[in-house]
């Protein structure tokens, strides 16, 4: 309702006190949304046998907690394929076996 309100009086050229909170103008691209989008291609293009159930990126090995994790989601999993995290819904049992 604000950025309404703001928009409004931005083509009515009045002035606004609320006109700081939105900005139509503003850009959505952020350097950390680049890095994320060039690791998430990247995994895609790995050749790896372990794959992510949730979109199928490739999950890479966490030696620190050992787990398998997903660079594109967030997704883990144990060592065995048991799922630990989300967004992931199920085990890579099949995959791993």
């Amino acid at each position: 309702m604000v950025s309404a309100m703001i928009l409004s009086d931005m083509v009515t050229e009045r002035t606004n006190e609320y006109a700081d909170v939105f900005n139509p103008s503003r850009s959505i691209l952020k350097p950390q949304l680049l890095v994320n989008g060039f690791q998430a291609v990247s995994s895609w293009l790995t050749i790896s046998e372990k794959r992510c159930p949730h979109l199928g990126c490739a999950l890479k090995w966490n030696k620190a907690e050992h787990s398998w994790d997903c660079p594109c989601h967030g997704s883990r999993f144990e060592s065995d394929g048991t799922l630990i995290d989300n967004p992931a819904t199920g085990d890579l049992k099949k995959q791993i076996e």
